[in-house]
């Protein structure tokens, strides 16, 4: 068993109300489900705790429930991925840290479900055990697909000083799909990683300054110029979700980078482009084909 941490550690930040005030039916159905199975095949999970003379009401413990979840169905196939499946029940209340806390970690950290909120929190009945019993795979299939994206949500939240290593990998990757840095090259991807700041909007504004789809992104002349914007942003949709870098890490790191690049043009067209790396290793690209050099400080 992990190590118990205290219940109000907040290493994510003061967060204390939830992003979706009142949960969708289909994420409500699911923890519905997720409970009535717990009590039915587990119920020593969900009980009252003592911790530092406090007694917490029927509560579940992180590790707890990354530890049933994986034993009930091949599709859950890491304590990550379970960590983003819980996550998704934490964004929209149906389950909550005992503290408000809008983050779900895989530690010794209690957890409530929204029916055991209520005092006396009736037991399933043998006709909704069996019928959560007959979902609950399902629901484990649902979650599994919209957990990855309540997990990079959760990730985006964290200061930038908080990140680890593998949250900087997983939003590495995700940029590696946004049409709009496509153009940027590995070393700037990877340090945006670093500052990106998650924003979410739950109420759309009124008019259309711009329509912009899903990739697309604003801004990019006041950047260059170094100005402020001219115009402020209106939504046309409810829930609009964006990644924010703030032009000062942004200006910073394109100045970093080109200053340690080396290019070779032919023909106006880069050929040869040398990016100076901390590290003692490096790859250098030429027409498609790629060498290894120990002894050099810069890379591909």
């Amino acid at each position: 068993m992990p190590d118990k941490e205290h219940i109000s550690t907040n290493s994510f930040g003061s967060i204390s109300k939830h992003l979706n005030k009142v949960p969708s039916e289909k994420i409500m159905r699911a923890g519905k489900v997720l409970r009535d199975a717990i009590l039915s095949r587990a119920p020593h999970i969900i009980r009252d705790r003592k911790y530092h003379l406090k007694t917490y009401r029927q509560c579940c413990v992180g590790t707890e429930l990354v530890d049933w979840q994986m034993q009930q169905s091949s599709c859950v196939y890491s304590r990550v991925q379970a960590v983003g499946m819980w996550q998704v029940l934490l964004e929209e209340g149906v389950l909550n840290h005992v503290d408000q806390e809008l983050t779900f970690q895989d530690k010794y950290l209690f957890y409530r479900f929204l029916d055991d909120e209520q005092e006396d929190a009736p037991l399933p009945t043998e006709e909704e055990t069996r019928e959560s019993d007959e979902e609950l795979q399902d629901t484990l299939v649902l979650l599994s697909q919209i957990g990855p994206d309540a997990h990079m949500r959760m990730i985006l939240r964290k200061q930038p000083g908080q990140r680890t290593a593998d949250d900087l990998e997983i939003i590495y990757e995700e940029l590696l799909h946004i049409k709009a840095l496509s153009h940027l090259s590995t070393t700037v991807k990877r340090e945006l990683a670093g500052v990106l700041i998650f924003e979410s909007h739950a109420k759309a504004g009124t008019g259309v300054v711009c329509t912009l789809h899903e990739g697309d992104d604003f801004g990019k002349l006041a950047l260059v110029n170094d100005a402020p914007r001219a115009a402020s942003i209106v939504l046309r949709e409810d829930n609009c979700h964006f990644l924010r870098v703030d032009k000062e890490d942004f200006n910073r790191i394109l100045k970093d980078v080109e200053a340690n690049t080396v290019r070779l043009k032919e023909h106006y067209q880069d050929v040869l482009v040398l990016e100076k790396s901390p590290s003692s290793s490096s790859q250098v690209s030429t027409h498609g084909s790629t060498t290894t050099s120990s002894s050099s400080h810069y890379k591909y």
